[in-house]
């Protein structure tokens, strides 16, 4: 029999053994039933224990994420997905509503200046942050020890009340896979049902839908398999002193769904990392109203240059500040090639406009007729 023959007939044997092993497996355990061992797991006796764990539920953050819960926050690189997140977990400590003792932290975004910031805001609040490559625990360095002891804690009995944070998701996981992603999420509702919180901060794509709107940099199945997926969406420059973060809820299984938004003071050269973090509040109903309105906005602009690329090239070009222009002499202008190289119509140009007016067009009105004028504003 040659080399490659006997290969293969190994091959199909493990291929066919697991069904010829498939009864006993089924059968053979503690000598019960197939339809036994099913009944024994199913939910009907543990009524009680799960009417208490629920009893136990408290808010991680107020509103937003409860404990025995897997969470995905997601937001753009830089948007500060980790200063909201230790804003709101020390908030949440100093005000009693969870331990930090409790919170385990997985820190594997960050260089060796900002592990060690944050370790030690992590340890004044009593919290256990862990670096995967700087563990001096040989069975920890990488994330997939990580998930093992995650199961162990969880086997152990010691996964209710516990907190973990991922930061971020795709340190763990290859995001756009499938299979992977499968499993992984596993281990975390499996750790979740056992009285545990995980929370995933994951990252978004560099650029936007063609409406102006967040995408999540991942396989879409992940939204069905998390409890909760929030993204935060950033409406200031990195220049700006507070940073304004408007909640887009995609999924919440709570009773009453979030609605709001988060700001905080930028790092700059006046203000330290700590004091950023510190700073991280809920805003009011008022400033969630112009959040929206300015998020409206993005949108639209989004839209615009999506659609309509030439034509907002055009105008932001071709309008002078502080000038009025009428349609007319907007249309006019189209005639002169070196101000419309790429040949815009009237007919493309005013769709662009409709999209931007009270965005980047504001519309003023003069003379006896009301004729309307538009005036550019740089957004």
């Amino acid at each position: 029999m040659t080399d490659e023959w006997s290969a293969y007939c190994d091959q199909q044997n493990q291929i066919t053994a697991p069904t010829s092993m498939l009864k006993p497996i089924m059968t053979g355990q503690n000598g019960r039933s197939a339809l036994d061992r099913l009944r024994n797991a199913a939910l009907n006796d543990r009524i009680e224990e799960l009417e208490e764990r629920l009893a136990k539920e408290r808010d991680v953050i107020p509103g937003m994420i409860t404990t025995g819960t897997v969470t995905l926050v997601y937001a753009p690189s830089g948007a500060g997905k980790t200063v909201w997140i230790l804003g709101n977990l020390f908030q949440s400590i100093r005000n009693n509503l969870i331990k930090g003792s409790d919170v385990i932290y997985f820190n594997e975004d960050d260089g060796a200046r900002g592990a060690l910031q944050k370790a030690k805001l992590g340890k004044r609040h009593g919290m256990t942050m862990v670096t995967l490559a700087n563990s001096n625990d040989p069975y920890l360095r990488n994330t997939n020890q990580a998930l093992d002891l995650l199961n162990a804690i969880r086997e152990e009995g010691e996964a209710d009340g516990k907190i973990v944070i991922c930061d971020t998701l795709k340190k763990f996981v290859g995001v756009m896979n499938k299979g992977e992603m499968r499993d992984v999420l596993h281990v975390f509702r499996e750790f979740a049902a056992a009285g545990g919180t995980v929370v995933l901060l994951g990252h978004c794509n560099k650029h936007r839908s063609m409406d102006g709107r967040l995408i999540f940099e991942g396989v879409g199945d992940l939204k069905a398999d998390v409890d909760n997926m929030f993204g935060l969406d950033p409406l200031n420059d990195k220049f700006a002193f507070h940073q304004e973060l408007l909640v887009i809820n995609e999924k919440d299984r709570s009773q009453i769904s979030f609605e709001g938004g988060f700001k905080y003071k930028q790092t700059s050269e006046t203000v330290g990392y700590e004091e950023s973090v510190d700073s991280v509040e809920f805003m009011s109903p008022d400033d969630i109203s112009d959040m929206k309105a300015k998020q409206s906005a993005q949108i639209r602009i989004g839209k615009a240059i999506a659609k309509y690329e030439d034509e907002y090239i055009f105008l932001s070009s071709a309008m002078k500040a502080h000038k009025l222009y009428s349609q007319t002499d907007l249309f006019d202008m189209l005639n002169d090639s070196e101000v419309n190289p790429n040949g815009c119509t009237k007919k493309m140009l005013r769709s662009c406009m409709e999209l931007l007016k009270v965005n980047n067009l504001k519309l003023e009105r003069k003379g006896a007729h009301g004729k309307k004028y538009y005036r550019w504003i740089p957004m």
